[in-house]
């Protein structure tokens, strides 16, 4: 089937937007949406129809997005007191949840944050940054130098596509940018904020530089999108191998609670269907490789086992990227 030059240009900008972008278009369509009300692992203190604060500890709080409710805030995020200063972990899909989230900020703990960890570029996590900074315009917010260059070059894309296609981005993406560079990608990176340590270590997988934001007490663990809890993982822009390497690495702490990019707070066993999930993939995908089955067929055969549960699917053609990308590091391979 041929498309227009417009149509192949307005798929090939959506891709870039990353998971939030088809998820702000499409999650309210989704089947399967109850997956991102489930119970609660804190104390919920606020209750928003699209996101809850639950209370982890003294100074410890995540924020766990319910976007079947609305826009404002699609994917998790946390807050993290020190006598000295306030983390925020990423910065939501619109510039009205990072406000709200700055608010809850300065309710629970008396400041507005002065730091802002991201997790990765894709705009559900980066593209409210300018609320933070309406907020603080001091605050320091903090990724690896890849992640910059990426959520640079989106905004670059953006605001041509708004010339171009008539505004089909608005104003909210705001070409604001990470302005504390981790400059060592192969080591953790400590923040202290007074009391509280939080470390952030670089990763790559779900994007080619992810950052999990840690903390040893409560031994918490915000994962960004290289960890999902009931949504089916998104590929436009993950290195596959290095994706399932990774999460194996890290999620089979039993002592750790993790914080999904999307869905319930979970731990080791809950995530173990997860890591299932990615394997399946492979083997799927390396299976059909070798029998010379093009992922252009493969994906549209594919059924998640039923051992697996239920993995909710933001747009039909999900499984479509992830064959796609491993058929692509295949090749590269072969």
């Amino acid at each position: 089937m041929t498309e227009s030059n417009n149509c192949c240009s307005r798929r090939n900008f959506l891709k870039g937007l990353g998971c939030g972008g088809f998820v702000a278009l499409s999650l309210f369509m989704m089947e399967d949406s109850h997956l991102f009300a489930q119970e609660t692992t804190g104390k919920t203190v606020i209750n928003k129809p699209f996101a809850r604060v639950e209370k982890m500890a003294p100074g410890v709080w995540t924020i766990i997005a319910t976007p079947t409710g609305g826009p404002q805030v699609m994917s998790n995020s946390g807050i993290i007191q020190g006598k000295n200063g306030v983390l925020v972990v990423d910065a939501c899909m619109t510039v009205e949840g990072s406000h709200f989230i700055a608010s809850v900020a300065k309710e629970l703990t008396g400041s507005f944050p002065t730091h802002v960890a991201l997790t990765h570029f894709h705009i559900d996590h980066s593209s409210g940054l300018v609320g933070y900074v309406h907020r603080n315009p001091q605050v320091k917010i903090i990724s690896t130098l890849k992640t910059q260059e990426l959520l640079s070059n989106f905004q670059l894309k953006s605001f041509e596509n708004q010339k171009s296609q008539g505004g089909l981005i608005t104003q909210q993406y705001h070409s604001i940018l990470p302005n504390q560079i981790l400059a060592n990608t192969d080591k953790p990176f400590e923040i202290d904020l007074g009391g509280k340590i939080v470390k952030l270590v670089p990763r790559v997988g779900h994007t080619a530089s992810d950052v999990t934001v840690e903390i040893d007490s409560p031994r918490l663990t915000w994962g960004g999108d290289l960890i999902l809890n009931g949504l089916f993982p998104y590929y436009a822009d993950a290195l596959p191998s290095q994706l399932e390497e990774t999460c194996n690495s890290f999620l089979k702490d039993p002592n750790v609670t993790y914080v999904p990019g999307h869905g319930a707070i979970t731990n080791a066993q809950g995530l173990s269907s997860y890591l299932e999930l990615l394997g399946d993939i492979r083997m799927t995908s390396t299976e059909a490789f070798k029998k010379g089955i093009p992922a252009s067929q493969i994906w549209k055969e594919y059924k998640v086992p039923k051992k697996l549960g239920n993995w909710a699917k933001f747009r039909p053609d999900v499984f479509k990227f992830a064959f796609d990308a491993w058929e692509q590091e295949l090749q590269k391979t072969k």
